[in-house]
């Protein structure tokens, strides 16, 4: 053991540099998000072994088992942060782009019917009772293409 703690205290910057290459190429081929930090970390500790040389092995493979986790969990909380902030796109839920708009009633058939918005016949649950043919209602929700709706008060 103490034979690769030497080894790595006299490793070259450039072998940080190449773990480096290899953990971020890893992370291009399976993205998971997790080889990418200690792929960063292995590019931190080639600068921190070329600007200041002379660490022995321990401090360098402690050094590197900080930084790829402080990365980890910084990169993680991020990541968080800027999915967050995204907007919500409907793009690929046509139905909740529907909530809130008015549907002309189709057919009913019990708690079941369809309605049907700018030309399109959607599948439809009544909230409360039944509507009557021709009845306009809102809809309310959307669990992909079946709506929920109430009839209006008008």
């Amino acid at each position: 053991m103490a034979e690769f703690f030497i080894w790595v205290s006299e490793a070259s910057p450039w072998l940080w540099l190449a773990l480096g290459i290899m953990l971020i190429a890893v992370e291009i081929l399976a993205p998971s998000f997790i080889m990418i930090w200690p792929g960063l970390a292995a590019v931190g500790m080639a600068v921190l072994a070329w600007l200041a040389p002379g660490f022995s092995g321990q401090a360098l493979i402690a050094i590197f088992a900080a930084l790829s986790i402080a990365l980890l969990f910084g990169g993680r909380a991020l990541m968080a942060r800027v999915e967050q902030d995204e907007p919500q796109t409907t793009l690929n839920a046509r139905g909740k782009s529907l909530i809130g708009r008015e549907a002309k009633v189709l057919s009913v058939s019990g708690s079941q019917g369809k309605v049907e918005i700018d030309g399109v016949q959607w599948p439809t649950t009544w909230e409360t009772h039944a509507p009557e043919e021709g009845q306009h209602v809102t809809v309310t929700d959307a669990a992909g293409v079946n709506l929920r709706a109430i009839v209006n008060n008008s």
